[in-house]
């Protein structure tokens, strides 16, 4: 620790100019060895004081609390995220959906034709190209967490290789087993891609 002098000095320095003038000029040394004594001692003690860091520190409950704070700032703003996200993927999943179950549903009937099913199959593959292309800013936009985040990407994936299955059947227009030798595999994957998204995403 710094002695009296110069925390004296130092209490000297950081108070008004004119009377630390006058304290210091009302001293007298004798001498040349005198003065040059003191102006060193001045020295060093404004040295001192300029060195010696501050020593306060934060009450711990006062860190903690903060601490706490920004913790539960950045889990509502995850959350948040993780919710536009999910809803903004669960949008344009109930569009395409309804695409996709019209298209099942019309191969329901054992007399269905290719023909038949052109325009079914063209709106959903329009549905596919749509749900697709805006996933990319759903991801980008919300940044959502990593689980939401990969499984919304997978699911991009699976569905883009859906439609191309998609249109693989429908340019050979085969029939019996072959019938959706490419999609159907597909679609399964889709669906486990889906179910994923759901369980990852907040219910409400």
């Amino acid at each position: 620790m710094r002695d009296n002098a110069v925390m004296e000095a130092c209490t000297s320095t950081h108070a008004g100019g004119g009377k630390n003038m006058t304290a210091r000029t009302t001293r007298l040394f004798r001498g040349r060895a005198a003065a040059a004594l003191a102006a060193g001692a001045a020295v060093v003690a404004l040295a001192g004081c300029a060195s010696v860091p501050g020593t306060g520190s934060a009450d711990p409950q006062d860190v903690a609390a903060y601490q706490s704070t920004i913790a539960a700032s950045r889990a509502a703003a995850a959350a948040a995220a993780g919710k536009s996200a999910c809803a903004s993927w669960q949008a344009g999943y109930d569009i395409r959906i309804v695409a996709s179950r019209a298209t099942v549903a019309f191969t329901k009937d054992p007399k269905w034709t290719w023909d038949g099913i052109t325009t079914l199959l063209n709106a959903e593959l329009a549905a596919i190209d749509t749900e697709s292309g805006k996933l990319p800013g759903v991801i980008t936009t919300a940044q959502p967490a990593a689980s939401i985040l990969t499984a919304i990407t997978d699911y991009k994936s699976k569905l883009d290789a859906y439609g191309a299955a998609l249109r693989v059947d429908q340019a050979a227009r085969a029939s019996g087993d072959a019938t959706w030798a490419k999609s159907n595999p597909a679609f399964e994957a889709l669906g486990t891609a889906a179910t994923a998204v759901k369980r990852v995403c907040p219910s409400s």
